[in-house]
């Protein structure tokens, strides 16, 4: 019991000096354990953040006068894409935990949003926007009846691309102009000439031999 005890102490012991290094030492020195933890702590956290807004998101939708029926519309254009819309999530809603009326409060939450970040010319943004659009549209067209469904999808892509004007503000679909700049490369260095020389030493003259004087000899002419 007392040896367990000990053991029990020590492996605390240790964790405690590892929950130490973790504040002296940095993150690069910190026990793998207590990473594991922090990572699943953060993601635990981060999807409970998710859904506390994600929830407030949805009361907040809700509570906002979001139906377009209490719009006044001379025209009926907006009738024209927001019936279909209506009719659209009605039918495939039926059969899923989700009402048609947080679908219709999610959908026009999420055009909203993706406008705004567009506007501010956010990539993101503006894929969404054109996501969205795009999904609209083709609710429109198969919600709307037989007779006027092209025309209805119609009106409903020339008011996406009028919106469109302020989500993709700024983007260019003229090509680019292109400048090609030849430079020429830099001649080639002419290859290195070796010239072998051959120095000969130069022999010294052998000094001439001196006989003794002999007065009895005649000199030499030479």
């Amino acid at each position: 019991m007392k040896t367990s005890t000990l053991a029990v102490l020590g492996w605390l012991r240790d964790r405690a000096d590892d929950i130490s290094s973790a504040f002296t030492l940095g993150w690069s020195h910190t026990a793998l354990w207590l990473k594991a933890a922090a990572v699943i702590g953060g993601l635990a956290t981060a999807a409970t953040l998710l859904g506390w807004a994600g929830s407030l998101g949805l009361q907040a939708a809700h509570a906002l006068p979001w139906p377009t029926q209490k719009v006044a519309d001379p025209t009926g254009l907006l009738a024209t894409i927001d019936q279909p819309v209506r009719h659209y999530l009605n039918t495939h809603t039926a059969q899923l935990p989700v009402t048609a009326t947080t679908a219709y409060a999610l959908w026009q939450a999420i055009g909203a949003l993706a406008l705004i970040l567009g506007f501010f010319r956010s990539s993101g943004g503006r894929i969404l926007w054109l996501l969205w659009g795009a999904l609209t549209v083709a609710m429109v067209f198969t919600a709307t009846p037989a007779p006027g469904r092209e025309v209805a999808a119609a009106i409903a892509a020339l008011g996406w691309a009028g919106l469109s004007l302020l989500a993709l503000r700024g983007i260019s679909l003229s090509p680019t102009a292109l400048i090609n700049v030849h430079v020429p490369a830099p001649p080639t260095p002419p290859a290195p000439q070796i010239h072998a020389t051959i120095h000969v030493p130069h022999q010294a003259t052998t000094p001439p031999v001196l006989k003794p004087f002999d007065p009895q000899q005649p000199p030499s002419l030479n």
